[in-house]
């Protein structure tokens, strides 16, 4: 059978008795994975949002206490450094801990450097030590949180909600982190 009209007409090799499915979005209802999960989903967004700004604004920091690219350089690996330290140790003591306080504890920690950081601003007092021990210590507290959310999933979701929450976690980090919280820092800058 040929016919001269689009394929979604339904004739042609294409011919269906039934008629077409009508798909709808899903409501953000049934998006929901447990008010527990969206909280802790909605938390770690917030948390990758600020890391995405603060390793973006560190080294635009720097710029203006220093001329030496070496340094910068340094400064922007100092953010990553805590991942191929402490990555082992903290995801083991994220499985003997509290998990809710220790999420708390090391957001809190992140929080106080972060107004440690504008402090010294505020005051005259920013120098490249301290910067690079605040980004040092704020990439320790993201390796904590990150190993701590990933250990809490189990205990928040079912075992066939595992794949999707995890899923939703990496890809929240990576384009909030990455592709939200850098750029709007740099814009942020440029104004």
């Amino acid at each position: 059978q040929t016919c001269a009209l689009p394929i979604s007409s339904g004739c042609g090799p294409f011919a269906s008795s039934h008629p077409p499915r009508v798909t709808r979005m899903p409501s953000l209802r049934s998006l929901s994975m447990g008010p527990t999960f969206d909280r802790l989903w909605c938390a770690s967004m917030t948390s990758n949002f600020a890391d995405g700004m603060m390793f973006t604004a560190g080294p635009l920091l720097a710029v203006t206490l220093t001329r030496s690219p070496l340094l910068i350089s340094i400064l922007s690996s100092l953010g990553s450094l805590p991942w191929l330290l402490f990555a082992i140790p903290i995801g083991g003591l994220a499985d003997r801990v509290d998990r809710g306080y220790a999420l708390a504890l090391a957001n809190a920690v992140r929080f106080a450097l972060v107004g440690l950081v504008v402090w010294a601003l505020l005051l005259g007092h920013m120098t490249l030590p301290l910067l690079f021990a605040v980004v040092f210590l704020i990439g320790v507290c993201e390796v904590f949180v990150d190993t701590t959310t990933q250990a809490v999933i189990p205990m928040v979701l079912e075992p066939s909600q595992l794949e999707r929450g995890n899923a939703r976690l990496s890809l929240a980090e990576s384009v909030i982190q990455t592709f939200v919280g850098a750029p709007l820092e740099i814009g942020r800058a440029h104004v």
